[in-house]
Protein backbone atom coordinates (compact mmCIF):
# COMPACT_ATOMS: atom_id res chain seq x y z
CA UNK A 1 0.00 0.00 0.00
CA UNK A 2 1.62 3.59 -0.52
CA UNK A 3 2.90 5.23 2.29
CA UNK A 4 0.19 7.64 3.67
CA UNK A 5 0.17 11.22 2.58
CA UNK A 6 -0.22 13.93 4.91
CA UNK A 7 -3.29 16.13 4.89
CA UNK A 8 -2.89 20.41 4.10
CA UNK A 9 -5.11 21.26 6.98
CA UNK A 10 -7.22 24.83 7.02
CA UNK A 11 -9.06 25.98 10.13
CA UNK A 12 -12.33 27.85 10.13
CA UNK A 13 -11.98 29.76 13.74
CA UNK A 14 -8.81 31.09 14.97
CA UNK A 15 -10.45 31.55 18.25
CA UNK A 16 -11.20 27.99 18.50
CA UNK A 17 -10.42 26.66 22.53
CA UNK A 18 -10.62 22.64 21.06
CA UNK A 19 -8.06 23.41 18.02
CA UNK A 20 -5.58 25.03 19.97
CA UNK A 21 -5.58 22.84 22.64
CA UNK A 22 -6.20 19.35 20.93
CA UNK A 23 -5.98 19.39 17.85
CA UNK A 24 -3.65 21.62 16.39
CA UNK A 25 -1.09 19.27 18.69
CA UNK A 26 -3.01 16.40 17.06
CA UNK A 27 -2.30 17.27 13.53
CA UNK A 28 1.46 18.04 14.20
CA UNK A 29 1.77 14.17 15.64
CA UNK A 30 0.18 13.24 12.61
CA UNK A 31 3.05 14.88 10.68
CA UNK A 32 -0.07 17.16 8.61
CA UNK A 33 0.31 20.71 8.15
CA UNK A 34 -1.73 23.69 9.22
CA UNK A 35 -1.97 25.41 5.99
CA UNK A 36 -3.78 28.03 7.44
CA UNK A 37 -6.48 29.62 10.21
CA UNK A 38 -9.07 31.86 9.25
CA UNK A 39 -10.44 34.34 12.17
CA UNK A 40 -13.57 36.50 11.49
CA UNK A 41 -12.67 40.29 10.85
CA UNK A 42 -14.80 42.27 12.97
CA UNK A 43 -18.30 41.00 11.97
CA UNK A 44 -16.93 39.92 8.59
CA UNK A 45 -16.65 36.32 7.43
CA UNK A 46 -14.76 36.75 4.51
CA UNK A 47 -11.41 35.38 5.71
CA UNK A 48 -13.44 31.99 5.90
CA UNK A 49 -14.05 32.52 2.03
CA UNK A 50 -10.18 33.45 1.18
CA UNK A 51 -9.16 30.21 3.14
CA UNK A 52 -11.74 28.07 1.36
CA UNK A 53 -10.38 29.64 -1.98
CA UNK A 54 -6.65 28.59 -1.13
CA UNK A 55 -5.38 26.03 -3.31
CA UNK A 56 -2.67 24.33 -0.40
CA UNK A 57 -5.48 23.35 1.57
CA UNK A 58 -6.67 19.82 1.48
CA UNK A 59 -8.91 19.26 4.07
CA UNK A 60 -10.84 22.12 6.51
CA UNK A 61 -11.83 21.96 9.95
CA UNK A 62 -14.88 23.30 11.31
CA UNK A 63 -14.82 24.11 15.02
CA UNK A 64 -17.12 27.09 14.73
CA UNK A 65 -20.30 27.53 16.77
CA UNK A 66 -22.85 24.62 16.38
CA UNK A 67 -25.30 26.79 14.41
CA UNK A 68 -22.67 27.46 11.56
CA UNK A 69 -21.76 23.76 11.18
CA UNK A 70 -24.00 23.01 8.50
CA UNK A 71 -23.22 26.53 5.90
CA UNK A 72 -19.57 26.42 6.33
CA UNK A 73 -19.14 23.26 5.98
CA UNK A 74 -21.31 23.19 2.88
CA UNK A 75 -19.18 26.01 1.39
CA UNK A 76 -15.89 23.64 2.07
CA UNK A 77 -17.55 20.83 0.38
CA UNK A 78 -18.53 23.09 -2.25
CA UNK A 79 -14.34 24.51 -2.57
CA UNK A 80 -13.39 21.09 -2.79
CA UNK A 81 -12.18 20.50 0.16
CA UNK A 82 -12.99 17.30 2.42
CA UNK A 83 -14.56 18.01 5.89
CA UNK A 84 -13.78 17.20 9.87
CA UNK A 85 -16.79 19.17 11.48
CA UNK A 86 -17.17 19.40 15.33
CA UNK A 87 -19.95 17.77 16.99
CA UNK A 88 -22.73 18.12 16.64
CA UNK A 89 -22.28 18.18 12.69
CA UNK A 90 -25.77 19.99 12.68
CA UNK A 91 -28.18 20.72 14.78
CA UNK A 92 -31.44 19.47 12.52
CA UNK A 93 -30.96 15.61 11.08
CA UNK A 94 -32.43 17.39 7.63
CA UNK A 95 -29.00 19.26 7.46
CA UNK A 96 -26.97 16.37 8.03
CA UNK A 97 -28.48 14.66 5.24
CA UNK A 98 -27.89 17.24 3.23
CA UNK A 99 -24.17 17.40 4.11
CA UNK A 100 -23.86 13.71 3.35
CA UNK A 101 -25.45 14.13 0.26
CA UNK A 102 -23.39 17.01 -0.47
CA UNK A 103 -20.28 15.24 0.41
CA UNK A 104 -21.05 12.16 -1.82
CA UNK A 105 -21.66 13.70 -4.18
CA UNK A 106 -18.51 15.63 -4.50
CA UNK A 107 -16.59 12.78 -4.16
CA UNK A 108 -15.26 13.95 -0.70
CA UNK A 109 -14.98 12.83 3.16
CA UNK A 110 -17.18 14.47 5.27
CA UNK A 111 -16.85 13.41 8.77
CA UNK A 112 -18.17 14.44 12.57
CA UNK A 113 -15.87 15.08 14.82
CA UNK A 114 -16.34 12.68 17.75
CA UNK A 115 -13.59 11.41 19.44
CA UNK A 116 -13.99 8.66 21.74
CA UNK A 117 -14.34 5.79 19.39
CA UNK A 118 -10.13 6.98 18.99
CA UNK A 119 -8.93 6.06 22.59
CA UNK A 120 -7.81 2.18 22.90
CA UNK A 121 -9.53 2.01 25.92
CA UNK A 122 -12.48 2.49 23.80
CA UNK A 123 -12.08 0.37 21.59
CA UNK A 124 -10.79 -2.27 24.41
CA UNK A 125 -14.58 -1.88 24.99
CA UNK A 126 -16.38 -1.91 22.15
CA UNK A 127 -14.48 -5.38 21.27
CA UNK A 128 -15.39 -6.83 24.61
CA UNK A 129 -19.11 -6.33 23.50
CA UNK A 130 -19.12 -7.21 20.26
CA UNK A 131 -16.83 -10.31 20.85
CA UNK A 132 -19.75 -11.39 23.90
CA UNK A 133 -17.09 -11.72 26.36
CA UNK A 134 -18.95 -9.97 28.75
CA UNK A 135 -22.82 -11.12 28.00
CA UNK A 136 -25.40 -9.37 26.28
CA UNK A 137 -25.83 -5.69 27.24
CA UNK A 138 -28.36 -4.91 29.70
CA UNK A 139 -28.26 -1.26 30.79
CA UNK A 140 -25.78 1.08 31.14
CA UNK A 141 -25.12 4.90 32.35
CA UNK A 142 -22.93 7.78 31.49
CA UNK A 143 -22.88 11.25 32.82
CA UNK A 144 -20.71 14.49 31.53
CA UNK A 145 -21.44 17.67 33.47
CA UNK A 146 -19.18 20.62 34.65
CA UNK A 147 -20.16 23.94 35.95
CA UNK A 148 -20.05 27.06 33.63
CA UNK A 149 -20.39 30.21 33.87
CA UNK A 150 -24.04 30.62 32.88
CA UNK A 151 -23.55 34.65 32.82
CA UNK A 152 -20.45 34.79 30.30
CA UNK A 153 -22.68 34.73 27.22
CA UNK A 154 -21.27 31.54 25.54
CA UNK A 155 -23.28 30.21 22.58
CA UNK A 156 -23.65 27.26 23.69
CA UNK A 157 -25.98 28.93 25.98
CA UNK A 158 -28.82 30.33 23.53
CA UNK A 159 -29.59 28.83 20.08
CA UNK A 160 -26.27 29.12 18.52
CA UNK A 161 -25.18 25.96 20.54
CA UNK A 162 -28.29 24.80 21.69
CA UNK A 163 -27.33 23.61 24.97
CA UNK A 164 -25.67 20.29 26.92
CA UNK A 165 -27.24 17.98 24.61
CA UNK A 166 -26.02 19.33 21.57
CA UNK A 167 -22.60 19.87 22.88
CA UNK A 168 -21.48 17.17 25.05
CA UNK A 169 -25.16 14.33 24.75
CA UNK A 170 -22.75 12.56 22.05
CA UNK A 171 -20.11 11.65 25.13
CA UNK A 172 -22.97 9.83 26.97
CA UNK A 173 -25.43 8.40 24.27
CA UNK A 174 -22.82 7.16 21.25
CA UNK A 175 -20.98 4.64 22.83
CA UNK A 176 -24.25 2.63 23.64
CA UNK A 177 -25.43 3.52 20.16
CA UNK A 178 -22.34 1.92 18.86
CA UNK A 179 -22.88 -1.26 20.53
CA UNK A 180 -26.61 -1.05 19.95
CA UNK A 181 -25.97 -0.90 15.98
CA UNK A 182 -29.42 0.41 15.80
CA UNK A 183 -31.95 3.07 16.07
CA UNK A 184 -33.62 3.19 19.41
CA UNK A 185 -37.16 2.21 20.04
CA UNK A 186 -37.99 4.74 22.66
CA UNK A 187 -36.94 7.73 24.28
CA UNK A 188 -37.61 9.81 27.63
CA UNK A 189 -36.12 12.81 29.00
CA UNK A 190 -36.60 15.94 31.15
CA UNK A 191 -34.41 19.13 30.95
CA UNK A 192 -33.42 22.64 33.43
CA UNK A 193 -34.14 24.95 30.62
CA UNK A 194 -32.45 28.79 30.96
CA UNK A 195 -34.76 32.16 30.22
CA UNK A 196 -34.22 31.50 26.33
CA UNK A 197 -35.05 27.86 26.39
CA UNK A 198 -31.66 26.25 26.21
CA UNK A 199 -31.22 22.91 28.16
CA UNK A 200 -28.67 23.41 30.96
CA UNK A 201 -29.11 19.97 32.74
CA UNK A 202 -30.62 17.25 30.61
CA UNK A 203 -31.27 13.46 31.59
CA UNK A 204 -32.89 10.79 29.35
CA UNK A 205 -33.13 7.02 29.39
CA UNK A 206 -33.02 5.07 25.84
CA UNK A 207 -34.58 1.96 25.18
CA UNK A 208 -32.33 0.28 22.53
CA UNK A 209 -34.60 -2.65 22.06
CA UNK A 210 -34.10 -6.38 22.68
CA UNK A 211 -34.10 -5.71 26.71
CA UNK A 212 -31.18 -3.43 26.30
CA UNK A 213 -31.57 0.20 27.57
CA UNK A 214 -29.24 3.15 28.88
CA UNK A 215 -29.46 6.23 31.36
CA UNK A 216 -27.62 9.61 31.15
CA UNK A 217 -26.97 13.36 32.24
CA UNK A 218 -25.48 15.99 30.62
CA UNK A 219 -24.90 19.47 32.73
CA UNK A 220 -23.66 22.64 32.43
CA UNK A 221 -24.68 23.23 35.77
CA UNK A 222 -23.31 20.60 38.20
CA UNK A 223 -19.83 19.73 39.13
CA UNK A 224 -17.74 17.94 37.31
CA UNK A 225 -18.13 14.69 35.92
CA UNK A 226 -17.06 11.98 33.46
CA UNK A 227 -18.41 8.50 33.98
CA UNK A 228 -19.36 5.44 32.23
CA UNK A 229 -20.48 1.79 33.34
CA UNK A 230 -21.81 -0.92 31.22
CA UNK A 231 -23.65 -3.95 33.07
CA UNK A 232 -24.35 -7.14 30.81
CA UNK A 233 -25.51 -10.81 31.42
CA UNK A 234 -21.83 -11.99 32.36
CA UNK A 235 -20.28 -9.11 33.66
CA UNK A 236 -20.56 -5.27 34.71
CA UNK A 237 -17.80 -3.25 32.83
CA UNK A 238 -16.65 0.17 34.99
CA UNK A 239 -14.60 2.46 33.50
CA UNK A 240 -12.54 4.48 36.07
CA UNK A 241 -11.33 7.82 35.33
CA UNK A 242 -12.99 10.36 32.93
CA UNK A 243 -14.16 8.02 30.23
CA UNK A 244 -13.76 10.41 27.29
CA UNK A 245 -11.31 11.42 25.71
CA UNK A 246 -9.18 8.89 27.38
CA UNK A 247 -5.44 8.93 29.26
CA UNK A 248 -2.48 9.64 27.54
CA UNK A 249 -0.92 6.73 29.75
CA UNK A 250 -1.83 3.32 30.06
CA UNK A 251 -5.80 2.88 31.87
CA UNK A 252 -7.80 0.19 33.13
CA UNK A 253 -11.79 -1.48 32.75
CA UNK A 254 -12.77 -3.23 35.42
CA UNK A 255 -14.69 -6.57 34.81
CA UNK A 256 -16.91 -7.64 37.67
CA UNK A 257 -17.78 -11.20 37.54
CA UNK A 258 -20.79 -12.87 38.68
CA UNK A 259 -19.19 -14.93 40.95
CA UNK A 260 -17.98 -11.89 43.04
CA UNK A 261 -14.57 -11.71 40.99
CA UNK A 262 -13.03 -8.67 39.53
CA UNK A 263 -10.87 -8.97 36.31
CA UNK A 264 -8.83 -5.73 35.07
CA UNK A 265 -8.21 -5.40 31.75
CA UNK A 266 -5.17 -3.18 30.98
CA UNK A 267 -6.05 -0.79 27.96
CA UNK A 268 -3.19 1.28 26.03
CA UNK A 269 -3.24 4.96 27.01
CA UNK A 270 -2.97 7.29 23.55
CA UNK A 271 -4.02 10.45 22.07
CA UNK A 272 -7.33 10.10 20.61
CA UNK A 273 -7.61 13.34 18.94
CA UNK A 274 -4.36 11.79 17.08
CA UNK A 275 -6.11 8.95 16.29
CA UNK A 276 -9.41 10.47 15.03
CA UNK A 277 -7.13 13.06 12.96
CA UNK A 278 -5.18 10.32 11.42
CA UNK A 279 -8.36 7.76 10.56
CA UNK A 280 -9.65 10.86 8.93
CA UNK A 281 -7.07 10.44 6.49
CA UNK A 282 -7.33 6.87 6.43
CA UNK A 283 -10.26 7.73 4.88
CA UNK A 284 -9.91 10.33 2.44
CA UNK A 285 -7.14 7.96 1.34
CA UNK A 286 -9.21 4.89 0.84
CA UNK A 287 -7.23 2.90 3.12
CA UNK A 288 -10.43 2.31 6.06
CA UNK A 289 -14.21 2.93 6.04
CA UNK A 290 -15.54 5.91 8.77
CA UNK A 291 -15.88 4.15 12.04
CA UNK A 292 -18.02 6.96 12.70
CA UNK A 293 -19.55 7.51 9.05
CA UNK A 294 -22.96 8.46 7.95
CA UNK A 295 -24.78 6.20 9.82
CA UNK A 296 -23.97 6.89 12.96
CA UNK A 297 -24.25 10.74 12.14
CA UNK A 298 -27.31 9.87 10.86
CA UNK A 299 -28.74 7.79 13.70
CA UNK A 300 -26.97 10.06 16.43
CA UNK A 301 -28.73 13.36 15.14
CA UNK A 302 -32.70 11.78 14.78
CA UNK A 303 -31.86 10.75 18.63
CA UNK A 304 -30.64 13.75 19.82
CA UNK A 305 -33.90 15.76 18.10
CA UNK A 306 -36.09 13.00 19.36
CA UNK A 307 -34.20 13.62 23.00
CA UNK A 308 -34.75 17.12 22.86
CA UNK A 309 -37.88 16.95 22.01
CA UNK A 310 -39.27 14.75 24.42
CA UNK A 311 -37.09 16.79 27.21
CA UNK A 312 -39.85 19.81 26.22
CA UNK A 313 -42.66 17.87 26.87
Amino acid sequence: MAERRPLRWGVLGGSSRIFEKSLRPAFEACGHQVAAVASRDGESLRPYDELLARDDVDAVYNPLPNHLHAQWSHRALDAGKHVLCEKPLTLDPADSGALFDHADAAGLVLLEAYVWPHHPRAQCLLDLVNGGEVGVPLWGNARFSWPMDLAGGDHRLDARGAGALFDVGIYCIAPFMMMAQRSPVVVAANAVRNDVGVDLSLSGWIDWGSGFGTAFGVSFDAPPVRDMALTCSDGVVIVPGWHTPGSLDPTELEIHRRDGSVERLTCAGGDAYAGMVQHFADVVDGRTPAIFGRTESMRLAELLRDLHVASDR
